[in-house]
């Protein structure tokens, strides 16, 4: 009997210890991706301290100002529509505009993303492939139309379509929010090419 319980606390002890070693190497890759934005951008890198010997790692943020707005990346503390399913956010500061829309993936989980969308109207645009792809919510399409040129539309529906993302515009910000962490290349590199779009189209927005 003894024995059995010594194995058992042995083997408590074994798993407990690997599940450190994997919550660490995976917080390691995210932290190196967020240094590389921080880089990239120009950024202040903020990493809170662990956590309960290292069982709880904060994930890191970076925040600044780019192209002359602010800019920051971050997790927030709750998932999609109260869920567990954590989301990575780009958010970059609008300035003086009321334009308000909603940009997603259409399917299944677009539909859920949009449940927030405020009441807003779907609108389209007139193209058939970035209709049949994105789902967008406003009731200013008459304003969104004038921003949303050919070039951005086919880049949404490329970005939207395999990202799953979704596109806010409203409350002063431009965010592009994404299921999932930074932790690879792909990853942070579909962030910076989010951070420059949105930084093309708030300086469209606000023209």
């Amino acid at each position: 009997m003894e024995s059995e319980i010594i194995f058992i606390i042995a083997l408590i002890i074994a798993v407990a210890a690997v599940y450190w070693v994997v919550l660490k190497c995976a917080a390691e890759k995210i932290a190196t991706q967020y240094q590389l934005l921080a880089e990239r951008f120009g950024l202040e890198l903020n990493q809170s301290a662990v956590k309960i010997g290292g069982f709880i790692r904060p994930e890191p943020s970076v925040y600044g100002n780019y192209r002359d707005r602010e800019i920051s990346i971050s997790v927030p503390g709750k998932g999609l529509q109260n869920t567990r399913q954590i989301e990575s956010v780009l958010k970059l500061e609008l300035k003086g505009s009321q334009l308000s829309a909603q940009l997603t993936a259409a399917g299944p989980l677009g539909g859920l993303r949009q449940r927030d969308s405020g009441g807003q109207a779907r609108w389209k645009s007139g193209d058939e492939r970035f209709d049949h792809a994105v789902d967008v919510r406003t009731n200013q399409g008459g304003a969104l139309a004038l921003l949303i040129t050919e070039e951005r539309r086919k880049w949404l529906t490329d970005t939207l379509k395999k990202s799953k993302a979704t596109l806010y515009i409203g409350g002063g910000n431009l965010a592009y929010a994404r299921l999932g962490l930074i932790a690879n290349e792909a990853t942070r590199k579909d962030f910076e090419a989010a951070a420059e779009f949105l930084c093309d189209l708030a300086e469209s927005v606000e023209a």
